[in-house]
């Protein structure tokens, strides 16, 4: 009997839905589901908000009756009522509170998010507000996130959000700076600070945020890389990495810090940036005489990254470092660049230094080209 009244009940509702959407004008079908919305079965009153979401745009006269079910005692006309919400978009903002209010629901609260961000630009005023208020504010800052640029306003707002006890919002605040862009070029000492947070994705999100702010984030990270903690220089390294070729003038005045651990990961980060930091390379064969170690190392490395040419000379003369590390990302290097390292490689194999030779050999080998290979059979051969 129950199956029954079950399939009976969903045919009324399927005829319910046709004849209030097949019949009349636009402006009457939308007058006969606002009533429907009033209907005493609730299958009646979601399949009419269904309606109205089909409809989207042209159901702004829907909104203060959509807004009033938001109320609504079942759970799948909330949903519902909300989906259409967001389908009328932008033309939904007065329903921008109720929705914020309906964010405190876990039932309705995805699809009060969803209705929000395709409001868009218009519910960012309620949303800015309701980052002052416990209970929403984590849901309002992933809202914000996903307006993105549109959030502008908001920038003041996410800043002091960035200080929130809780990590949740501290993680979104930052992903919503991100989302905004390089309008949100006021949050960068905020941003950075946030660098230092304790929580690694609230590290990883304000990172990626100054990654998208570009080259405005550049000194603040810069200096960073002299920081006491790992994590903080990790980040920092990551975000002018990503940040890229607007980050080479910085580094490349980095190498020249009398502290070596900013030379160290200045030259660590342009080798990640790689062909981009071209511009690089006369500073980074410079630092090949650095008096640290590590400096040499990664300068070395980077110029193999680099694929620099020029730099072959001075790499070669590196093969004959004290420090094997060294000498083995010279050796590197050779090999990265290719067959323009060939020949000074071939006259290596005559070295005195039997490390000099077999670092040679190294590249040559990995290089592979027929003339590199024949050299090294050659070598071998007379060993």
């Amino acid at each position: 009997m129950a199956k029954k009244l079950v399939i009976v009940l969903s045919v009324f509702v399927r005829l319910v839905s046709i004849c209030i959407s097949g019949c009349g004008s636009p402006e009457q079908e939308v007058k006969k589901l606002i009533q429907a919305l009033q209907h005493k079965n609730s299958q009646v009153r979601h399949a009419a908000a269904g309606e109205l979401g089909k409809i989207e745009v042209n159901a702004i006269d829907a909104v203060p009756a959509l807004i009033q079910a938001l109320q609504d005692e079942s759970r799948d006309v909330r949903t519902s009522v909300a989906g259409a919400l967001g389908s009328i978009g932008e033309n939904a903002i007065d329903a921008s509170p109720a929705l914020i209010k309906t964010l405190q629901n876990p039932e309705v609260r995805w699809h009060a998010a969803e209705a929000l961000t395709k409001i868009g630009k218009g519910a960012v005023p309620v949303l800015i507000q309701a980052l002052q208020d416990p209970e929403v504010r984590q849901y309002a800052t992933r809202v914000l996130a996903k307006i993105g640029e549109d959030a502008i306003d908001a920038v003041p707002a996410l800043i002091q959000t960035l200080q929130d006890p809780e990590e949740i919002v501290r993680v979104s605040a930052a992903e919503a700076l991100g989302s905004i862009g390089k309008d949100a070029v006021d949050a960068i000492p905020a941003l950075v600070q946030a660098l230092q947070d304790g929580v690694a994705n609230v590290r990883s999100n304000a990172a990626e945020a100054l990654a998208k702010l570009g080259k405005d984030a550049v000194p603040a990270l810069v200096q960073l890389l002299q920081d006491e903690v790992s994590n903080v220089r990790a980040s920092a390294v990551w975000t002018l990495a990503k940040i890229g070729r607007d980050a080479v003038p910085a580094l490349i005045q980095a190498l020249q810090n009398e502290d070596a651990q900013v030379r160290v990961p200045a030259a660590g980060v342009l080798g990640q940036i790689g062909a981009g930091a071209v511009d690089a390379m006369p500073a980074l064969i410079q630092v090949l005489r650095d008096q640290n170690p590590d400096v040499r190392q990664y300068a070395a490395g980077a110029l193999g990254h680099i694929a620099a040419v020029d730099a072959v000379p001075a790499l070669m003369q590196l093969l004959q470092d004290e420090v094997s590390n060294v000498r083995n990302n010279a050796a590197w290097a050779l090999a990265e660049i290719g067959e323009d390292a060939v020949p000074a490689l071939i006259q290596a194999l005559q070295d005195q230094d039997s490390q000099v030779r077999a670092n040679a050999v190294l590249a040559l080998e990995q290089i592979s080209t027929p003339e590199a290979l024949k050299a090294v059979e050659e070598y071998q051969s007379r060993q």
